[in-house]
């Protein structure tokens, strides 16, 4: 989901707390009266969201285009947290096992491991090096 760009934090935080808060009390319709009147866009524009119902059970719900973009940079924000905290669990969790070798410490292993090789390629048969 891309970032939306422009909206202070303070805004989102408010409009996703009108999301999780849940509708207000009138400010659902049925699809038939949706389709019959247009009195329900007043309630809509004053709640910024809507559910729509059909035979009783919530068919949808109308977030209004702002509520949408908050919701959207929420979501971002969460995802990116929750990536630096697998980053993180994943560095911790190797920590112990990564042994980096350095300077004088690794020129030795290379060469010890390069004479090992050189030992093991003389003791091969004639042919096979």
């Amino acid at each position: 989901m891309a970032h939306q760009e422009g909206i202070p934090m303070s805004q989102v935080f408010q409009d996703v707390q009108t999301i999780l808060g849940g509708l207000e009390i009138g400010s659902h319709i049925g699809i038939t009266e949706m389709q019959r009147q247009t009195k329900w866009r007043e309630t809509f524009n004053e709640a910024k969201m809507m559910e729509i119902l059909e035979r009783n059970e919530t068919f949808g719900v109308l977030l209004k285009p702002e509520l949408l973009r908050s919701l959207q940079t929420y979501i971002d924000q969460l995802e990116q947290q929750v990536e630096q905290l697998q980053l993180d669990a994943l560095f911790a969790q190797r920590q112990g096992q990564m042994h980096w070798t350095t300077g004088a410490d690794l020129k030795e292993k290379a060469q010890a491991s390069l004479s090992r090789r050189q030992d093991l390629m003389r003791g091969l048969p004639d042919g096979h090096q």
